[in-house]
């Protein structure tokens, strides 16, 4: 399977958290370089404007599936935030603890295994390409929760999840 991460968006570029917002200028411009290394069509992105985006702009298939299923992590009451707006110890804790929620969203290892079950459930034939937020990336190549935050992805970006 190939995953795309979504072009490079507001809150990529100022490291916040949360929040459905648009591809920015260079977001735009970087999945344009990218469209000449894919060696099949989108077919599938998450929900998120930024996804959508990026495979409308990769060209993806009339058939494109939007799948809900593949939504980025719910960071609750830290959506918008930056990381030195939030309790340092909550933070720490949040980035040790794949079962810690305390932002009152998703765990890592809730997220983690909801992505897990859509890939072994619908990810189908190695032949997909899918467009998804970072997280969802990130979600998709590590081995289970405790390894999340070891799988570092950038915008605009093609992975090969050889495990699909």
């Amino acid at each position: 399977m190939q995953i795309i991460t979504a072009g490079r968006t507001g809150p990529n570029h100022s490291v916040r958290f949360g929040g459905d917002p648009v591809l920015d200028q260079r977001g735009r411009r970087d999945v344009l370089g990218l469209s000449a290394s894919l060696t099949r069509p989108v077919d599938i992105c998450g929900p998120e404007a930024a996804t959508r985006a990026t495979a409308d702009i990769l060209g993806a298939t009339s058939g494109l599936i939007v799948d809900e299923a593949l939504r980025t992590l719910d960071v609750g009451a830290w959506s918008g935030l930056s990381p030195e707006e939030i309790d340092p110890v909550d933070l720490g804790g949040w980035f040790a603890d794949p079962e810690a929620r305390p932002h009152g969203g998703e765990s890592v290892a809730d997220f983690v295994a909801r992505i897990h079950a859509w890939r072994s459930t619908r990810a189908g034939s190695g032949d997909r390409c899918v467009v998804v937020a970072m997280p969802v990336a990130q979600a998709l190549l590590c081995p289970d929760a405790s390894g999340y935050f070891a799988h570092e992805v950038r915008p605009a970006t093609l992975y090969t999840c050889g495990d699909a």
